[in-house]
């Protein structure tokens, strides 16, 4: 009975570190998607006046004020959606033609919520606008 009862108590722990592990793992591939989303947006920010002038080239570089806003509006729409929240930008660059956008959050595990273990994610994704 002691036996049995010790790998009942076992099991439940590995389910529960089971289930933890793969919430924090769904709650950063989300946060892996959306920045990836706001750094394709912000690849397409491009300097329209030089895009006029010139048109779609490969001379053609991303227009570090419009990148910015647009990051900033295509998560404030995330977080809208509800989709994911609690969200902060660590960083917008631009890196010659490539829009780099790297987000950061705290991930909620169910059962180690209970303790009050929060888990840091990061995730950077970046874009590149190319002309053919």
């Amino acid at each position: 009975m002691l036996l049995a009862l010790g790998f009942l108590a076992l099991i439940l722990i590995a389910v529960a570190v089971v289930t933890d592990v793969s919430a924090v793992f769904l709650q950063r591939r989300s946060l892996a998607s959306i920045a990836d989303g706001a750094a394709l947006a912000g690849s397409q920010a491009v300097d329209l006046s030089a895009y006029y002038r010139q048109g779609a080239s490969a001379g053609l570089t991303p227009d570090p004020t419009r990148v910015r806003s647009v990051v900033l509006e295509y998560i404030r729409d995330a977080q809208a959606s509800g989709e994911v929240s609690g969200l902060a930008v660590e960083s917008v660059r631009i890196e010659g033609r490539t829009v780099l956008v790297r987000l950061r959050r705290t991930a909620a595990a169910p059962f180690s919520g209970l303790l009050r273990a929060n888990f840091p994610i990061r995730a950077e994704a970046g874009a590149q606008l190319q002309f053919r």
